[in-house]
């Protein structure tokens, strides 16, 4: 059996109020009534810091990088707003299946999980880098392969991956709403079930001071090693080291 990659929590910057991680895969963000002994992000660094540690947002358990965290109630109550009133940046990456277009914009609705009414979602994509594969991969006589970097304008429960299932180019690892086959032949090559999503920039005020927190990640030589197996070059924009920097609001 091919296992799920998991690491330790990296932290990028912690002050008084907020700690910036790029969180790695295999880890809930916070505990459910399905899986109460796992470890988690809330209790990792609630240990690592000996105090309660609350959650303002959250990535999908397979979902790799940037998040920010709170140290207390104030701090938390005011990063929750900006997240709830859309005053958060956030940027990811994707390595999915075929070549898609460009650029361009998804704005299916998805449903909400306990009511199931409609809601409304937007996430921009634009095409960094495509690739082959010489070889065929489920009914499929070669493997196409795009690099698409995503703005998410609202936060819906697997925004992402829904709408990039959508348009007929599934996020490679995803076991929900990807390809089964292509998420096979990846794994095989890697040795690793790996979902191929990263929050890679997040942009936020900081809850107590007059600045704006900007976060920029790195790629894991993970994914630097599959996107050489599958013919991308990695922009020049994405070869830096993870950063966090401070500086004015505009």
């Amino acid at each position: 059996m091919i296992p799920e990659s998991t690491g330790p929590v990296r932290v990028l910057y912690d002050d008084d109020d907020i700690i910036v991680i790029d969180k790695p895969p295999g880890m809930l963000t916070h505990t459910n009534s399905f899986e109460r002994s796992s470890p988690t992000v809330i209790t990792v660094l609630g240990s690592r810091f000996r105090q309660s540690i609350m959650n303002v947002h959250r990535l999908d358990r397979m979902t790799t990088g940037a998040m920010v965290l709170a140290r207390n109630r104030s701090a938390a109550a005011e990063l929750s707003r900006q997240f709830r009133e859309r005053e958060v940046a956030k940027s990811y990456l994707a390595i999915v299946r075929g070549h898609i277009d460009e650029s361009g914009v998804i704005d299916t609705p998805i449903p909400n999980p306990v009511h199931g009414e409609q809601m409304h979602a937007r996430t921009d994509y634009r095409r960094l880098a495509s690739g082959v594969v010489d070889e065929p991969i489920g009914r499929y006589g070669e493997g196409w392969f795009s690099l698409v970097a995503l703005s998410l304008h609202t936060g819906r429960i697997h925004q992402a991956r829904r709408h990039l299932h959508r348009i007929s180019h599934p996020v490679i690892g995803d076991n929900r709403h990807g390809d089964k086959e292509w998420n096979r032949w990846a794994a095989a090559r890697t040795g690793e079930r790996h979902l191929y999503l990263r929050a890679c920039e997040l942009s936020f005020d900081h809850p107590a001071h007059e600045t704006r927190v900007s976060v920029r990640l790195g790629l894991p030589e993970l994914w630097i090693g599959f996107m050489a197996r599958i013919g991308i070059q990695v922009p020049p924009e994405l070869v830096r080291e993870s950063a966090v920097c401070q500086h004015g609001r505009r």
